[in-house]
């Protein structure tokens, strides 16, 4: 089989896992999976998650079928900036479950509604978790600089503003004009100087 192939299937397979894993998180989609398959809202999280994570274990598997040259050479500092770089990405995630119920997140207990969050991280950005995809695939690819992984990580890349266009169609719809101003004070990514200067 000709290689562009297979990285034809590994783009075809992020596109597949991109629809589902929007998908599966549409309130109607929710609604229907869950009253077929008996499921509470928190099984059906626990369903959402084990899909999710699934997903990304066979397309990184498969990712690593995939062994043609190194696209940058791989010297030692690359190798530590890209551990740095994916270790901030960590950080960011364990920052962002301190606002988030982790135990919802994953769906082993009731999720926290009523509330929007704002505090802590969310007070510099609103979508911390997707920064820390950013910054985890970005150290993913510098210590796995193969076609394969540059692949993939422009997958993800791609799909990160359709999935954040998504989750904020979502919010605004539950927060109404509370979410509208908090997305007019708060970038979704980066932190901006005015967030920074107003948390200090």
């Amino acid at each position: 089989m000709p290689l562009y192939i297979d990285y034809l299937l590994l783009v075809v397979g992020w596109l597949v896992y991109f629809v589902l894993h929007s998908g599966l998180a549409t309130v109607r989609v929710k609604e229907a999976v869950s009253s077929k398959l008996g499921l509470s809202v928190a099984g059906y999280r626990i369903f959402y998650n084990i899909i999710a994570l699934l997903g990304v274990l066979v397309l990184l598997f498969y990712n690593g079928t995939l062994i043609p040259p190194k696209l940058i050479p791989q010297m030692g500092f690359i190798k530590y900036f890209s551990l740095l770089t994916a270790g901030i990405g960590v950080i960011i995630i364990n920052s962002a479950f301190k606002q988030y119920s982790t135990s919802g997140f994953l769906g082993l207990a009731r999720e926290e509604s009523g509330k929007l969050k704002t505090k802590g991280i969310l007070s510099y950005i609103r979508h911390p978790l997707y920064s820390a995809t950013i910054l985890i695939f970005i150290g993913f690819f510098l210590y796995d600089s193969r076609l394969a992984t540059l692949i993939s990580v422009l997958c993800v890349f791609v799909y990160l503003p359709i999935g954040i266009y998504l989750e904020e169609k979502k919010l605004i719809k539950i927060y109404g004009d509370e979410y509208r101003a908090y997305k007019k004070r708060v970038p979704a990514l980066i932190p901006s100087y005015k967030t920074i200067l107003d948390n200090f």
